[in-house]
């Protein structure tokens, strides 16, 4: 299990890489995590949200509205 993500270690990671908002849910945790080091936009169409939801206890899918 070491070499697995773990979501907590690598939300931050995730979206100061890729400039997004990402929402993780879980029936334990939900966490959303924000970029830390670029502005935000000025339009609020244009941020970009990724919602994924923990399944199984094991996996990451992606939840689409």
């Amino acid at each position: 299990m070491d070499k697995w993500m773990n979501i907590t270690d690598m939300g931050y990671v995730i979206v100061s890489r890729y400039n997004v908002i990402l929402v993780s849910l879980s029936l334990q945790q939900s966490m959303i995590f924000f970029p830390l080091r670029s502005q935000p936009p000025t339009d609020s169409f244009e941020h970009h949200v990724i919602c994924i939801g923990h399944v199984y206890d094991n996996h990451f899918v992606q939840v689409n509205a």
